[in-house]
Protein backbone atom coordinates (compact mmCIF):
# COMPACT_ATOMS: atom_id res chain seq x y z
CA UNK A 1 0.00 0.00 0.00
CA UNK A 2 1.30 3.41 -0.90
CA UNK A 3 2.14 5.89 1.85
CA UNK A 4 -0.54 8.37 0.82
CA UNK A 5 -3.14 5.56 0.85
CA UNK A 6 -2.27 4.83 4.49
CA UNK A 7 -2.48 8.52 5.21
CA UNK A 8 -5.89 8.65 3.56
CA UNK A 9 -7.13 5.80 5.75
CA UNK A 10 -5.78 7.46 8.89
CA UNK A 11 -7.35 10.78 7.94
CA UNK A 12 -10.69 9.10 7.24
CA UNK A 13 -10.58 7.40 10.64
CA UNK A 14 -9.78 10.73 12.30
CA UNK A 15 -12.60 12.33 10.35
CA UNK A 16 -15.06 9.63 11.45
CA UNK A 17 -13.93 9.89 15.07
CA UNK A 18 -14.29 13.66 14.92
CA UNK A 19 -17.72 13.42 13.31
CA UNK A 20 -18.95 10.88 15.86
CA UNK A 21 -17.52 12.91 18.72
CA UNK A 22 -19.06 16.11 17.34
CA UNK A 23 -22.47 14.48 16.97
CA UNK A 24 -22.20 13.07 20.47
CA UNK A 25 -21.26 16.50 21.76
CA UNK A 26 -24.15 18.11 19.90
CA UNK A 27 -26.56 15.49 21.19
CA UNK A 28 -25.18 15.93 24.71
CA UNK A 29 -25.54 19.69 24.36
CA UNK A 30 -29.07 19.25 23.06
CA UNK A 31 -29.79 16.93 25.94
CA UNK A 32 -28.75 19.59 28.42
CA UNK A 33 -29.72 22.77 26.64
CA UNK A 34 -32.96 21.66 25.03
CA UNK A 35 -34.44 19.55 27.75
CA UNK A 36 -37.70 21.46 27.92
CA UNK A 37 -38.87 19.68 31.05
CA UNK A 38 -37.92 16.67 33.11
CA UNK A 39 -38.04 13.77 30.67
CA UNK A 40 -39.11 15.95 27.72
CA UNK A 41 -36.87 17.05 24.86
CA UNK A 42 -37.42 19.15 21.74
CA UNK A 43 -36.29 17.34 18.61
CA UNK A 44 -35.90 19.59 15.57
CA UNK A 45 -36.14 18.13 12.08
CA UNK A 46 -33.96 19.02 9.12
CA UNK A 47 -36.82 19.27 6.62
CA UNK A 48 -40.39 18.15 5.90
CA UNK A 49 -39.66 15.37 3.45
CA UNK A 50 -42.25 12.66 3.90
CA UNK A 51 -44.96 14.91 5.30
CA UNK A 52 -47.39 13.33 2.88
CA UNK A 53 -48.78 16.70 1.79
CA UNK A 54 -48.21 19.25 -0.95
CA UNK A 55 -48.54 23.05 -1.00
CA UNK A 56 -50.58 22.65 -4.16
CA UNK A 57 -53.35 20.95 -2.15
CA UNK A 58 -53.61 23.01 1.06
CA UNK A 59 -57.18 21.90 1.69
CA UNK A 60 -55.73 18.56 2.80
CA UNK A 61 -53.96 20.10 5.81
CA UNK A 62 -55.67 23.45 6.48
CA UNK A 63 -59.29 24.00 7.48
CA UNK A 64 -61.55 26.02 5.21
CA UNK A 65 -61.64 28.82 7.79
CA UNK A 66 -57.84 28.96 7.86
CA UNK A 67 -57.77 29.00 4.05
CA UNK A 68 -60.42 31.73 3.94
CA UNK A 69 -58.39 33.90 6.31
CA UNK A 70 -55.28 33.54 4.18
CA UNK A 71 -57.22 34.37 1.04
CA UNK A 72 -58.91 37.36 2.68
CA UNK A 73 -55.58 38.93 3.62
CA UNK A 74 -53.63 37.71 0.55
CA UNK A 75 -51.36 35.53 2.64
CA UNK A 76 -49.33 33.01 0.70
CA UNK A 77 -49.47 29.39 1.84
CA UNK A 78 -45.87 28.36 2.51
CA UNK A 79 -43.73 25.61 3.97
CA UNK A 80 -44.59 26.65 7.52
CA UNK A 81 -48.14 25.50 6.82
CA UNK A 82 -47.04 22.01 5.86
CA UNK A 83 -47.34 19.40 8.62
CA UNK A 84 -44.12 17.87 9.94
CA UNK A 85 -42.89 14.72 8.28
CA UNK A 86 -45.08 11.74 9.14
CA UNK A 87 -42.11 9.58 8.22
CA UNK A 88 -39.98 11.24 10.92
CA UNK A 89 -42.71 11.05 13.56
CA UNK A 90 -43.33 7.39 12.81
CA UNK A 91 -39.59 6.76 12.99
CA UNK A 92 -39.37 8.36 16.43
CA UNK A 93 -42.29 6.27 17.63
CA UNK A 94 -40.69 3.11 16.24
CA UNK A 95 -37.52 3.97 18.16
CA UNK A 96 -39.54 4.07 21.36
CA UNK A 97 -40.08 7.81 21.82
CA UNK A 98 -43.46 8.97 23.10
CA UNK A 99 -44.66 12.15 21.39
CA UNK A 100 -45.85 14.95 23.69
CA UNK A 101 -46.56 17.42 20.91
CA UNK A 102 -45.65 18.45 17.38
CA UNK A 103 -45.07 21.89 15.85
CA UNK A 104 -45.12 22.43 12.10
CA UNK A 105 -44.10 26.06 12.56
CA UNK A 106 -40.96 25.11 14.51
CA UNK A 107 -40.62 21.82 12.56
CA UNK A 108 -40.10 19.79 15.69
CA UNK A 109 -41.53 17.25 18.07
CA UNK A 110 -41.31 17.23 21.85
CA UNK A 111 -40.56 13.67 22.91
CA UNK A 112 -40.78 11.94 26.27
CA UNK A 113 -37.73 9.87 27.21
CA UNK A 114 -34.74 9.74 29.55
CA UNK A 115 -31.42 11.50 29.03
CA UNK A 116 -29.69 8.32 27.87
CA UNK A 117 -32.25 7.60 25.17
CA UNK A 118 -32.14 11.08 23.69
CA UNK A 119 -28.47 10.37 22.89
CA UNK A 120 -29.63 7.70 20.42
CA UNK A 121 -30.60 10.51 18.05
CA UNK A 122 -26.98 11.55 17.53
CA UNK A 123 -26.69 9.45 14.39
CA UNK A 124 -30.19 10.08 13.02
CA UNK A 125 -29.86 12.04 9.80
CA UNK A 126 -33.24 13.81 9.95
CA UNK A 127 -32.51 15.44 13.32
CA UNK A 128 -31.15 18.98 13.17
CA UNK A 129 -28.81 19.80 16.05
CA UNK A 130 -28.47 23.49 15.15
CA UNK A 131 -31.69 24.35 16.99
CA UNK A 132 -32.16 27.63 15.14
CA UNK A 133 -35.85 27.89 15.95
CA UNK A 134 -36.80 31.05 14.11
CA UNK A 135 -37.76 30.38 10.47
CA UNK A 136 -38.04 33.04 7.81
CA UNK A 137 -41.31 34.82 8.54
CA UNK A 138 -43.04 37.09 6.08
CA UNK A 139 -44.10 40.10 8.10
CA UNK A 140 -47.85 40.79 8.16
CA UNK A 141 -48.87 43.71 5.99
CA UNK A 142 -51.15 46.71 6.32
CA UNK A 143 -53.61 47.76 3.64
CA UNK A 144 -52.09 51.24 3.81
CA UNK A 145 -48.42 51.94 4.33
CA UNK A 146 -49.30 54.40 7.04
CA UNK A 147 -52.57 54.78 8.89
CA UNK A 148 -53.34 58.42 9.54
CA UNK A 149 -55.23 59.71 12.53
CA UNK A 150 -58.00 62.21 11.86
CA UNK A 151 -57.92 65.45 13.79
CA UNK A 152 -59.96 64.46 16.81
CA UNK A 153 -59.75 65.57 20.38
CA UNK A 154 -58.52 62.53 22.25
CA UNK A 155 -57.43 63.78 25.67
CA UNK A 156 -59.48 61.85 28.18
CA UNK A 157 -62.56 59.81 27.40
CA UNK A 158 -65.58 61.65 25.97
CA UNK A 159 -68.20 61.84 28.71
CA UNK A 160 -71.14 62.23 26.35
CA UNK A 161 -71.01 58.64 25.06
CA UNK A 162 -73.06 56.77 27.62
CA UNK A 163 -73.14 52.98 27.47
CA UNK A 164 -76.34 51.20 26.58
CA UNK A 165 -75.01 48.07 28.26
CA UNK A 166 -75.08 47.97 32.04
CA UNK A 167 -71.46 47.15 32.81
CA UNK A 168 -71.86 47.03 36.58
CA UNK A 169 -68.55 46.72 38.42
CA UNK A 170 -66.67 46.64 35.10
CA UNK A 171 -67.80 50.15 34.19
CA UNK A 172 -64.46 51.87 34.77
CA UNK A 173 -62.30 49.35 32.96
CA UNK A 174 -64.64 49.28 29.96
CA UNK A 175 -65.38 52.98 29.58
CA UNK A 176 -61.69 53.80 30.06
CA UNK A 177 -61.29 52.38 26.54
CA UNK A 178 -64.46 54.08 25.30
CA UNK A 179 -65.59 50.68 24.06
CA UNK A 180 -69.18 51.73 24.74
CA UNK A 181 -69.01 53.70 21.48
CA UNK A 182 -68.74 50.40 19.58
CA UNK A 183 -71.12 48.52 21.87
CA UNK A 184 -73.79 51.15 21.31
CA UNK A 185 -73.51 50.59 17.55
CA UNK A 186 -74.13 46.89 18.07
CA UNK A 187 -70.51 45.73 17.88
CA UNK A 188 -70.18 43.44 20.89
CA UNK A 189 -68.08 40.66 19.38
CA UNK A 190 -70.75 38.82 17.40
CA UNK A 191 -69.24 36.40 14.90
CA UNK A 192 -65.64 37.06 15.90
CA UNK A 193 -63.64 34.13 17.29
CA UNK A 194 -60.85 34.22 19.87
CA UNK A 195 -58.57 31.56 21.32
CA UNK A 196 -57.39 31.99 24.91
CA UNK A 197 -54.12 30.35 25.96
CA UNK A 198 -53.79 30.07 29.71
CA UNK A 199 -53.26 27.87 32.77
CA UNK A 200 -56.81 26.61 33.18
CA UNK A 201 -60.40 27.82 33.19
CA UNK A 202 -61.78 26.69 36.53
CA UNK A 203 -65.55 26.05 36.34
CA UNK A 204 -66.04 28.46 33.42
CA UNK A 205 -68.65 26.00 32.19
CA UNK A 206 -70.62 26.49 35.43
CA UNK A 207 -70.07 30.02 36.75
CA UNK A 208 -72.77 32.70 36.27
CA UNK A 209 -70.63 35.16 34.28
CA UNK A 210 -70.32 32.65 31.43
CA UNK A 211 -73.85 31.23 31.43
CA UNK A 212 -75.01 33.34 28.50
CA UNK A 213 -71.92 32.52 26.44
CA UNK A 214 -72.32 28.77 26.93
CA UNK A 215 -76.08 28.80 26.39
CA UNK A 216 -75.70 30.77 23.16
CA UNK A 217 -73.06 28.43 21.75
CA UNK A 218 -70.17 30.86 21.98
CA UNK A 219 -67.90 28.24 23.54
CA UNK A 220 -66.48 26.37 20.55
CA UNK A 221 -64.10 23.86 22.09
CA UNK A 222 -61.11 23.23 24.35
CA UNK A 223 -57.87 21.30 24.60
CA UNK A 224 -55.31 20.78 27.35
CA UNK A 225 -51.81 20.76 25.83
CA UNK A 226 -50.27 20.02 29.23
CA UNK A 227 -52.15 16.81 30.02
CA UNK A 228 -53.13 16.09 26.39
CA UNK A 229 -56.86 15.83 26.91
CA UNK A 230 -59.94 18.05 26.55
CA UNK A 231 -60.46 18.82 30.24
CA UNK A 232 -59.70 22.50 30.97
CA UNK A 233 -62.36 23.35 33.57
CA UNK A 234 -60.99 21.44 36.56
CA UNK A 235 -58.08 23.55 37.77
CA UNK A 236 -56.58 27.03 37.98
CA UNK A 237 -58.73 30.13 38.10
CA UNK A 238 -56.29 32.32 36.16
CA UNK A 239 -57.64 31.64 32.68
CA UNK A 240 -61.22 31.82 33.93
CA UNK A 241 -60.55 35.25 35.44
CA UNK A 242 -59.02 36.44 32.17
CA UNK A 243 -61.87 35.05 30.07
CA UNK A 244 -64.41 36.86 32.21
CA UNK A 245 -62.87 40.23 31.30
CA UNK A 246 -63.96 39.52 27.73
CA UNK A 247 -67.22 37.56 27.76
CA UNK A 248 -68.80 38.03 31.20
CA UNK A 249 -72.45 38.96 30.74
CA UNK A 250 -74.43 39.71 33.89
CA UNK A 251 -76.09 43.12 33.35
CA UNK A 252 -75.76 45.49 36.30
CA UNK A 253 -73.09 43.27 37.87
CA UNK A 254 -70.36 42.46 35.36
CA UNK A 255 -70.25 42.75 31.55
CA UNK A 256 -67.01 42.22 29.64
CA UNK A 257 -65.60 44.10 26.68
CA UNK A 258 -66.85 41.58 24.07
CA UNK A 259 -69.81 39.78 25.67
CA UNK A 260 -71.01 38.27 22.38
CA UNK A 261 -67.65 36.92 21.14
CA UNK A 262 -67.04 33.22 20.52
CA UNK A 263 -64.00 31.44 21.91
CA UNK A 264 -61.79 28.36 22.17
CA UNK A 265 -59.98 27.60 25.43
CA UNK A 266 -56.50 26.08 25.42
CA UNK A 267 -54.54 25.12 28.50
CA UNK A 268 -50.82 25.53 27.81
CA UNK A 269 -49.50 26.36 31.27
CA UNK A 270 -48.81 24.10 34.22
CA UNK A 271 -49.45 26.44 37.13
CA UNK A 272 -47.20 24.46 39.48
CA UNK A 273 -44.07 24.80 37.35
CA UNK A 274 -42.30 27.20 35.02
CA UNK A 275 -40.41 25.52 32.21
CA UNK A 276 -39.76 26.01 28.51
CA UNK A 277 -42.10 23.13 27.70
CA UNK A 278 -44.89 25.65 28.34
CA UNK A 279 -43.61 27.83 25.51
CA UNK A 280 -43.73 24.82 23.19
CA UNK A 281 -47.28 24.16 24.43
CA UNK A 282 -48.02 27.80 23.53
CA UNK A 283 -46.78 27.16 20.00
CA UNK A 284 -48.83 23.95 19.71
CA UNK A 285 -51.95 25.84 20.80
CA UNK A 286 -51.32 28.80 18.48
CA UNK A 287 -51.06 26.40 15.54
CA UNK A 288 -54.29 24.73 16.60
CA UNK A 289 -55.97 28.13 16.81
CA UNK A 290 -54.75 28.95 13.32
CA UNK A 291 -56.07 25.66 11.95
CA UNK A 292 -59.47 26.36 13.50
CA UNK A 293 -59.65 29.73 11.76
CA UNK A 294 -59.68 32.02 14.81
CA UNK A 295 -59.49 35.78 14.37
CA UNK A 296 -57.57 36.62 17.55
CA UNK A 297 -55.31 34.88 20.03
CA UNK A 298 -55.02 36.23 23.54
CA UNK A 299 -52.62 34.99 26.19
CA UNK A 300 -52.18 36.29 29.72
CA UNK A 301 -48.90 34.40 30.07
CA UNK A 302 -45.30 35.51 30.03
CA UNK A 303 -41.88 33.92 30.35
CA UNK A 304 -38.64 35.21 31.83
CA UNK A 305 -37.64 32.95 34.74
CA UNK A 306 -37.66 29.16 34.79
CA UNK A 307 -37.36 26.51 37.47
CA UNK A 308 -34.18 25.43 35.72
CA UNK A 309 -32.28 28.68 36.16
CA UNK A 310 -29.89 27.82 33.32
CA UNK A 311 -32.81 28.41 30.96
CA UNK A 312 -33.81 31.78 32.46
CA UNK A 313 -33.77 34.63 29.96
CA UNK A 314 -31.58 37.68 30.15
CA UNK A 315 -32.50 41.07 28.74
CA UNK A 316 -30.74 40.49 25.42
CA UNK A 317 -33.13 37.55 24.82
CA UNK A 318 -36.09 39.98 24.78
CA UNK A 319 -35.31 40.93 21.21
CA UNK A 320 -38.36 39.63 19.34
CA UNK A 321 -36.41 36.73 17.85
CA UNK A 322 -35.33 34.35 20.60
CA UNK A 323 -38.06 32.94 22.87
CA UNK A 324 -40.15 30.07 21.51
CA UNK A 325 -43.46 31.75 22.40
CA UNK A 326 -42.31 35.00 20.78
CA UNK A 327 -41.45 33.22 17.55
CA UNK A 328 -44.82 31.42 17.60
CA UNK A 329 -46.66 34.70 18.22
CA UNK A 330 -45.02 36.36 15.23
CA UNK A 331 -45.79 33.37 13.01
CA UNK A 332 -49.43 33.47 14.14
CA UNK A 333 -49.51 37.16 13.19
CA UNK A 334 -48.04 36.33 9.79
CA UNK A 335 -50.98 33.95 9.25
CA UNK A 336 -53.48 36.80 9.63
CA UNK A 337 -54.30 36.44 13.33
CA UNK A 338 -54.38 39.43 15.68
CA UNK A 339 -52.33 38.46 18.74
CA UNK A 340 -52.69 40.22 22.09
CA UNK A 341 -50.59 39.33 25.13
CA UNK A 342 -50.07 40.65 28.63
CA UNK A 343 -46.85 42.61 29.05
CA UNK A 344 -45.83 41.06 32.38
CA UNK A 345 -45.86 41.95 36.08
CA UNK A 346 -42.22 42.70 36.82
CA UNK A 347 -42.13 46.47 36.57
CA UNK A 348 -41.19 46.81 40.23
CA UNK A 349 -38.66 43.96 40.23
CA UNK A 350 -35.00 43.95 39.16
CA UNK A 351 -35.95 42.44 35.79
CA UNK A 352 -38.57 45.17 35.09
CA UNK A 353 -38.86 44.50 31.33
CA UNK A 354 -41.67 42.91 29.33
CA UNK A 355 -41.62 39.13 29.13
CA UNK A 356 -41.92 36.87 26.12
CA UNK A 357 -44.01 36.70 23.98
CA UNK A 358 -44.76 40.39 24.65
CA UNK A 359 -41.53 41.28 22.82
CA UNK A 360 -42.89 39.98 19.50
CA UNK A 361 -42.99 42.77 16.95
CA UNK A 362 -46.29 42.07 15.17
CA UNK A 363 -48.61 41.89 18.18
CA UNK A 364 -50.18 44.06 20.87
CA UNK A 365 -48.47 43.80 24.26
CA UNK A 366 -50.68 45.27 26.98
CA UNK A 367 -49.49 47.05 30.11
CA UNK A 368 -51.59 47.93 33.16
CA UNK A 369 -52.92 51.17 34.66
CA UNK A 370 -55.08 51.97 37.68
CA UNK A 371 -58.56 53.46 37.66
CA UNK A 372 -57.05 56.97 37.43
CA UNK A 373 -55.20 55.94 34.24
CA UNK A 374 -51.78 55.97 35.95
CA UNK A 375 -49.29 53.21 35.27
CA UNK A 376 -49.53 50.30 37.72
CA UNK A 377 -46.38 49.76 39.78
CA UNK A 378 -46.04 46.14 38.62
CA UNK A 379 -46.64 46.69 34.88
CA UNK A 380 -43.57 45.49 32.96
CA UNK A 381 -41.65 48.15 31.12
CA UNK A 382 -39.89 48.60 27.82
CA UNK A 383 -38.13 49.00 25.58
CA UNK A 384 -37.15 45.64 24.16
CA UNK A 385 -33.46 44.84 23.91
CA UNK A 386 -33.48 46.04 20.30
CA UNK A 387 -35.09 49.31 21.45
CA UNK A 388 -38.66 48.87 20.20
CA UNK A 389 -41.57 50.44 22.08
CA UNK A 390 -43.13 48.03 24.55
CA UNK A 391 -45.69 47.70 25.97
CA UNK A 392 -47.71 48.78 22.96
CA UNK A 393 -50.80 50.04 24.83
CA UNK A 394 -52.38 49.89 28.29
CA UNK A 395 -55.70 49.10 29.95
CA UNK A 396 -56.84 48.84 33.54
CA UNK A 397 -54.98 46.10 35.40
CA UNK A 398 -54.93 47.25 39.01
CA UNK A 399 -58.03 45.95 40.81
CA UNK A 400 -59.69 44.87 37.59
CA UNK A 401 -63.14 43.33 37.88
CA UNK A 402 -63.08 39.58 37.20
CA UNK A 403 -65.34 36.61 37.88
CA UNK A 404 -64.41 34.90 41.12
CA UNK A 405 -64.36 31.16 41.81
CA UNK A 406 -67.33 31.64 44.15
CA UNK A 407 -69.49 32.90 41.28
CA UNK A 408 -69.42 36.57 42.19
CA UNK A 409 -67.55 39.46 40.61
CA UNK A 410 -64.38 40.32 42.49
CA UNK A 411 -61.12 42.15 41.77
CA UNK A 412 -57.68 40.99 40.74
CA UNK A 413 -54.52 42.79 39.65
CA UNK A 414 -52.05 42.15 36.87
CA UNK A 415 -51.46 42.66 33.19
CA UNK A 416 -53.16 39.25 33.07
CA UNK A 417 -56.41 41.23 33.20
CA UNK A 418 -55.55 44.44 31.36
CA UNK A 419 -54.64 42.16 28.45
CA UNK A 420 -58.03 40.46 27.99
CA UNK A 421 -59.90 43.70 28.71
CA UNK A 422 -58.04 45.18 25.74
CA UNK A 423 -58.41 41.99 23.68
CA UNK A 424 -62.19 42.10 24.00
CA UNK A 425 -62.24 45.66 22.74
CA UNK A 426 -60.09 44.61 19.78
CA UNK A 427 -62.60 41.85 18.96
CA UNK A 428 -65.36 44.46 18.74
CA UNK A 429 -63.20 46.65 16.51
CA UNK A 430 -62.53 43.68 14.24
CA UNK A 431 -66.26 43.02 14.02
CA UNK A 432 -66.87 46.64 13.05
CA UNK A 433 -64.17 46.48 10.36
CA UNK A 434 -64.18 42.94 8.97
CA UNK A 435 -62.07 43.86 5.95
CA UNK A 436 -59.30 45.57 7.90
CA UNK A 437 -56.05 43.63 7.86
CA UNK A 438 -54.76 42.58 11.29
CA UNK A 439 -51.90 45.07 11.19
CA UNK A 440 -54.38 47.82 10.30
CA UNK A 441 -56.30 46.92 13.45
CA UNK A 442 -53.11 46.97 15.53
CA UNK A 443 -51.92 50.24 14.02
CA UNK A 444 -55.32 51.88 14.60
CA UNK A 445 -55.32 50.82 18.26
CA UNK A 446 -51.85 52.29 18.72
CA UNK A 447 -52.79 55.48 16.87
CA UNK A 448 -55.80 55.86 19.18
CA UNK A 449 -53.58 55.82 22.25
CA UNK A 450 -53.44 58.91 24.42
CA UNK A 451 -49.63 58.93 24.14
CA UNK A 452 -49.49 58.21 20.44
CA UNK A 453 -47.31 61.26 19.73
CA UNK A 454 -44.82 60.47 22.50
CA UNK A 455 -44.76 56.72 23.26
CA UNK A 456 -42.55 55.59 26.13
CA UNK A 457 -41.40 52.50 27.98
CA UNK A 458 -44.11 52.74 30.64
CA UNK A 459 -47.35 53.24 28.70
CA UNK A 460 -46.25 52.53 25.15
CA UNK A 461 -48.73 54.42 22.96
CA UNK A 462 -50.98 54.84 25.97
CA UNK A 463 -54.60 53.97 26.68
CA UNK A 464 -56.45 53.57 23.37
CA UNK A 465 -59.79 55.24 22.77
CA UNK A 466 -61.72 52.73 20.68
CA UNK A 467 -64.09 55.38 19.36
CA UNK A 468 -61.04 56.99 17.78
CA UNK A 469 -59.66 53.65 16.56
CA UNK A 470 -63.05 53.07 14.94
CA UNK A 471 -62.91 56.47 13.24
CA UNK A 472 -59.33 55.92 12.09
CA UNK A 473 -60.33 52.75 10.29
CA UNK A 474 -63.42 54.43 8.84
CA UNK A 475 -61.37 57.37 7.60
CA UNK A 476 -58.93 55.00 5.93
CA UNK A 477 -61.87 53.13 4.37
CA UNK A 478 -60.92 49.85 6.03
Amino acid sequence: MRKYDKLTLVMNRIKNIFLTTSLAFLASTASAQFQVYQGKYAVKFTDKIGSGYSLSQPEEFLSQKALDRRKKYSIEINSLDLPVSKLYIDSLKAMGYEIHGVSKWLNCAVVICDSAKIMELKNVDFVDFNYNWRPDIEKPKSTNEKITRPKLKIKGVPVDIKPNLKYGKASNQNTMLNIQALHNEGFQGQGVVAALLDAGFYHADQLPAFKTAFENGHFLGAYDFVDRDTTVFGSDTHGMNALSCIVANIPDEFVGTAPEASFYLFRTEDGATENIIEEFNWAFAAEKADSLGVDLIHSSLGYTKFDDTTKTYVYKNIDGNTAISTIAADIAASKGIVVTVSAGNEGDEPWKYVSSPADADSILAVGAVNKERKIAYFSSRGPTYDQRVKPDVCARGLYSTVEGASGHATTASGTSFSGPILAGAVLCLMQAHPNAAPMDIINAVKAAGDKYDKPDGNYGYGIPNFFIAHKILESNKL
